[in-house]
């Protein structure tokens, strides 16, 4: 029992209430909101916009009909450089790769959906409606793309089981950000009217987005990786942001115009994120040989995968992406990070990794890193002391040489990385001279027994 029935039970003559039946939706209220309209009659109120090859009619539902839009692209239509249909060809390891490891047994492209929403806010708060839920999927025909509409907020149980039936047959969900505020949101929703989503393998193409192209992109958003990723421009495109104020002004005014950008602009979103679904399976199936938009994998993209492999213990590939993401030229940066990487990918395989350290320093004299492993690698592991010696006394006078060009005029206290590296360095400098010293203490022993022997 809600605080409601109780503080009525404190009413003289109050009696307690029933046992809650099943939800019922409540009718609109009166005024300006749209009635609903019986199943087969037109769409009451003025229609919406027409677009070419977009279907519109109303779906019943146990609580009213809803107004689904649908357009169906042939599998050969181009997302900008990609090809719609490439995202069936993804090898199944490929959605691996890009998959949460708990999630990667039941995921499959032909029964995945893609959704997308476009909400009143940004929050996800009980105050946060989904008046527009977009899903697509791959079917005989080609990419169907459906749009469920809330003309009015009454209509959202409607159209939140008409969702909840377009979901029933789905496999695995696809979103772009959808983990966070997407698949959250549409929980919510469907809680607070008694509903119940299924609970699917989810894969949220923003982190493996993150992966592969925050090296190389300002912006990781869905809009700016067409652009730079698929080569698409939007034309006329709506402002996400303005998209609550266009509903809330079609609400209050019931002026359709401005929809029709609002429904182009998410099932372009739907759209693009297939082909983005497409060209990250391809290229985290096979980085060295992928083209997905027509032409090979940059440097930066296939030192991301490799790191994606290493983190997954494809060692072998990983190793394979890393020195080929070094053939194909990568940033300043990026290529300090690739060599860092191949070095630790090789050590773990015990495969030549001195051989890369010396390749890294011979190409970059100013990285520390190399210089630290190889005094390492002399000092424990070859147990070549002398080495070790000249490999750390060349890592201090570098770090020495940039301390004093970085802190010209600026003070000592302003870099205490670089102090606390000095000091690494100078603790492992006296640790290596004491070994040499104590050697040199048992071969003086050792020439003496020999003499007096003799």
């Amino acid at each position: 029992m809600n605080l409601r029935d109780r503080l009525r039970l404190m009413r003289p003559g109050a009696s307690a209430p029933s046992e809650p039946g099943p939800p019922v939706a409540s009718p609109p209220p009166a005024g300006n909101l749209i009635a609903y309209p019986v199943q087969g009659e037109p769409m009451p109120g003025p229609p919406l916009p027409d677009e070419p090859g977009v279907e519109q009619r109303l779906v019943d539902t146990p609580f009213g009909p809803v107004v689904c839009l649908e357009r169906t692209f042939p599998l050969d239509h181009r997302q900008g450089r990609v090809v719609l249909g490439s995202c069936l060809e993804v090898p199944r390891h490929g959605w691996e790769r890009l998959l949460p490891r708990a999630a990667t047994a039941a995921f499959d492209a032909r029964g995945a959906v893609f959704v997308d929403l476009e909400t009143t806010g940004l929050g996800r708060g009980t105050g946060t409606y989904a008046f527009l839920v977009g899903i697509g999927r791959f079917t005989g025909e080609g990419f169907r793309v459906r749009q469920y509409f809330m003309r009015n907020y009454p209509e959202e149980p409607a159209v939140l089981a008409a969702v909840q039936a377009e979901l029933e047959d789905a496999r695995s969900i696809v979103t772009f950000n959808g983990r966070s505020f997407d698949w959250p949101l549409l929980e919510t929703r469907a809680t607070l009217n008694r509903m119940r989503l299924p609970l699917l393998p989810h894969l949220d193409l923003l982190y493996p987005a993150r992966r592969v192209w925050r090296p190389v992109t300002d912006s990781c958003r869905l809009g700016d990786l067409e652009a730079a990723i698929l080569g698409l421009e939007r034309e006329d495109d709506v402002p996400g942001a303005l998209i609550p104020q266009l509903y809330f002004n079609y609400v209050r005014t019931q002026d359709p115009a401005p929809l029709a950008g609002i429904f182009r602009h998410n099932r372009l979103d739907i759209v693009s994120m297939a082909a983005v679904a497409g060209y990250l399976g391809h290229a985290a199936a096979d980085p060295l040989s992928a083209a997905p938009a027509g032409a090979p994998l940059t440097g930066a993209e296939v030192y991301a995968l490799g790191r994606l492999l290493f983190e997954r213990d494809a060692l072998d590939e990983a190793i394979a992406s890393f020195r080929e993401a070094l053939k194909r030229g990568l940033p300043h940066a990026l290529r300090r990070e690739a060599y860092r990487m191949l070095a630790i990918a090789c050590r773990r395989r015990s495969d030549h990794h001195v051989a890369v350290l010396h390749a890294w320093v011979r190409e970059d004299g100013l990285s520390i890193w190399p210089y630290v492993e190889l005094a390492k690698y002399y000092e424990h592991r070859a147990r070549d002391l002398e080495a070790a010696r000249e490999w750390t006394l060349r890592a201090i006078d570098l770090v020495q040489r940039r301390r004093m060009l970085r802190g010209l005029g600026l003070g000592a206290s302003r870099w205490p990385a670089a102090d606390r590296e000095l000091d690494e360095l100078l603790h492992r400098l006296r640790r290596i001279e004491a070994k040499l010293a104590a050697r040199g203490r048992r071969w003086d022993r050792t020439a003496v027994h020999s003499e007096m022997g003799e």
